[in-house]
């Protein structure tokens, strides 16, 4: 990335950081207040909890108070309702069916001022659990800021996470307590303790969830280790060269692949990057293409499959507040119907079908733009699918790159292994879901589509993701074995050098955890929805909430956390808004229509920011199967990603606000056409020759260009 692009993009994001509004007095930070009490009383440690396993589940009232007081009591109603609501939403979600009998009465005393929220709950046992948090304040925007400012300077990620995590920590120690200034070296060290006592050690490094997932990848990485050394990827390589003629070819075999693996975005993002990395890199493809090809087929297939990791996560979080709205012919939505609300949301997740699209628009058209067309012709007229000077985020180790001269080439040894891993996740996913599925007999006897989803729901992926990958692992080591292609020795010293390379991967992925767990500690998603809550009205909410949306996952680096805040929010708002203003023709279905379009556009916008950010896994993923550098990869996809969400805004949701959601085939075929058109426009064939003036300019060199 050159010096005066580097500066350009640092200075793109200070004038943004300046320009996001300040949530207002009236009714900013109210909201602000509501989302900090709901994810106290929702959050892990509920204290509804407590009242749960000693008595059932408990109905709230509340004492509300504010300062300055509320003149208007309707007003002062509505907040007393939704804050009592939150007793219900928690409810709905963790009853134990056998305590629905006894409701305890709670009295939840709400105290708003003007710099944080105060609230205090009675327990079970006599004493009270308290909440007591200073408003989230621009500070919540400085973590995610300054870690992407420095890695694009100084194009060192690890530098820019570790000083953005430092100082977002710095920042929640020195503002989140209420009436409390700590001095500055109390800030400093409190900070410095928060960050690596708390959101890196106990939060990152000590959870299960991420620890399975650096399982994971390790016993991949040791798979396909092994199945380059003993012949495999190379024999398989040899099968698919029959099939695949050139670049075009071994593109659209990549997309094939990635589309085929719906079920989860982390099987997809490393399995798909490390098998078809010797392929592309044998017909001339950049890293940064499949790293690109990886990443925008993993998320939006997941993201839109009805049988993923994803769906029930997504349903999940507007199953609730579907209950307190109405469908158009005036019946109450009940939980159950959260999967026909997903399947008629479908045509509004415009910027998931348009990624999807443009993927194999590029591919077909062969047409590049931008940093990925220099990066095409780099790897297509000097033979560098990597530039450079780049540094892959785990570099294949040279003593297990190839293997002997005297060993066969059998695509089975690389073929069987990966089957076990496929398949083997897909089983043990079942398994896990059927298992506690069969425990309610009432789940058995659901139709067969809605059984499966909870079979799925019930499902522990990253469980699963790692006794596959060890057992694929088992079944590589079998074949070599059997075959003695290699000595057990030297296949075990294989399958360590092939995690050396990891230890930056790793060490960027778990710092880009914890900065997520200190942006939710600051509050930053929670700032940037309040900010931006003034100007949702229905003429403008879909598209509000997609560039919200985008902000939030990008600025986190995390879709499910988006998704999280934003959806249990956007129901009940998004159905009151479009009945008022009579949202595609009527009343009677404008509640129901602007929902709709708004469930999709919250999606949408997370998995949009989700791609575009540096620190999201999925995209250090998408770098470390590629073998890509992270910022090459982040920098090259950015074009495309922006292109298929103007493509999502503009020929999406802006004419659905203006002439209704029934035009949404009109709205993807526009997409398709504009995508393509500027395609045509903006881009050029990366194998056609270079003018002088390119190959004077020292981006690529003219070379005999590959077989199509």
């Amino acid at each position: 990335m050159r010096g005066r692009f580097r500066f350009l993009i640092a200075a793109i994001f200070m004038v943004a950081f300046v320009a996001v509004p300040s949530p207002d007095e009236e009714h900013g930070k109210p909201y602000l207040s509501y989302l900090l009490v709901r994810e106290w009383l929702l959050g892990q440690d509920s204290p509804l909890q407590q009242w749960h396993d000693e008595q059932g589940p408990a109905l709230l009232s509340v004492q509300l108070q504010n300062s300055p007081p509320i003149t208007d009591p309707v007003e002062q109603q509505r907040r007393s309702a939704e804050l009592e609501r939150l007793g219900e939403e928690w409810a709905m979600v963790n009853t134990d069916r056998e305590k629905v009998a006894i409701q305890p009465q709670l009295m939840l005393v709400v105290h708003v001022g003007s710099e944080g929220v105060r609230a205090s709950l009675a327990l079970p046992d006599g004493t009270e659990s308290r909440l007591e948090r200073a408003f989230p304040s621009r500070w919540s925007l400085l973590p995610a800021l300054l870690a992407i400012i420095l890695a694009v300077l100084t194009q060192k990620v690890l530098i820019g996470l570790l000083c953005g995590g430092l100082a977002g920590a710095l920042a929640f120690v020195g503002t989140s307590q209420l009436g409390v200034t700590p001095g500055a070296v109390s800030i400093l060290i409190d900070g410095t303790a928060h960050f690596f006592g708390e959101a890196l050690w106990r939060r990152s490094l000590c959870e299960d969830f991420y620890i399975r997932i650096t399982a994971f990848v390790v016993f991949l990485f040791m798979t396909v280790g092994v199945i380059t050394r003993n012949g495999g990827v190379h024999g398989l390589v040899l099968r698919l060269q029959r099939i695949v003629r050139g670049p075009t070819s071994a593109q659209l075999c990549t997309a094939a692949s990635g589309t085929a693996v719906f079920f989860d975005d982390y099987t997809n993002c490393l399995l798909v990057g490390t098998t078809m990395r010797p392929l592309t890199d044998s017909v001339r493809v950049a890293r940064e293409k499949l790293a690109y090809i990886v990443d925008s087929t993993a998320a939006p297939i997941a993201g839109l499959s009805v049988f993923s990791t994803w769906v029930v996560y997504e349903m999940s979080q507007y199953r609730t507040p579907l209950t307190m709205v109405t469908k158009p012919d005036g019946t109450p939505y009940v939980e159950t119907d959260a999967f026909s609300v997903f399947l008629e949301s479908l045509p509004f997740r415009f910027y998931s079908w348009f990624a999807l699209a443009l993927v194999v628009l590029v591919i077909v058209m062969r047409r590049d733009f931008g940093p990925m067309l220099r990066a095409e012709q780099r790897a297509r007229h000097l033979n560098q699918p990597l530039a450079p000077g780049h540094k892959p985020m785990a570099a294949v180790d040279e003593r297990v790159a190839n293997p002997d001269a005297n060993t066969p080439r059998r695509a089975r040894n690389a073929l069987i292994p990966l089957a076990v891993l496929v398949l083997g996740t897909a089983a043990m996913m079942f398994w896990q879901g059927w298992s506690a599925v069969a425990q309610n007999p009432d789940s058995m006897a659901l139709p067969f589509g809605s059984w499966l989803r909870e079979v799925l729901a019930n499902a522990q992926s990253d469980v699963a993701l790692l006794y596959a990958s060890a057992s694929a692992w088992i079944t590589a080591i079998l074949l070599t074995q059997a075959q003695r292609l290699m000595p057990l020795r030297t296949t075990l010293l294989t399958s360590l050098l092939s995690t050396r390379a990891l230890y930056m991967a790793f060490g960027i992925l778990f710092l880009a955890w914890s900065l997520g767990h200190i942006c939710r500690d600051l509050g930053t998603s929670f700032y940037l929805t309040a900010a931006a809550r003034e100007a949702m009205t229905a003429a403008a909410l879909p598209i509000l909430l997609f560039m919200v949306a985008g902000a939030i996952a990008f600025a986190t680096g995390t879709s499910f956390g988006t998704m999280a805040i934003l959806l249990p929010n956007v129901v009940v708002l998004a159905h009151q808004l479009g009945t008022d203003a009579a949202f595609g023709g009527s009343p009677a279905i404008g509640g129901t229509a602007l929902m709709l379009v708004s469930i999709g556009a919250v999606l949408e916008g997370a998995i949009f920011g989700d791609h575009c950010s540096p620190i999201s896994d999925t995209t250090v993923l998408s770098s470390l199967g590629s073998q890509c550098d992270l910022l090459a990869h982040v920098t090259t996809q950015l074009p495309y990603a922006l292109l298929a969400m103007t493509a999502s805004a503009v020929c999406g949701y802006l004419p659905i606000l203006w002439f209704g959601p029934s035009i949404w085939p009109i709205s993807m075929a526009a997409g398709l056409l504009f995508m393509a058109a500027m395609l045509m426009l903006l881009g050029r064939n990366p194998s056609h020759p270079l003018n002088g003036a390119q190959a004077a300019s020292g981006d690529a060199a003219p070379t005999q260009q590959p077989s199509k």
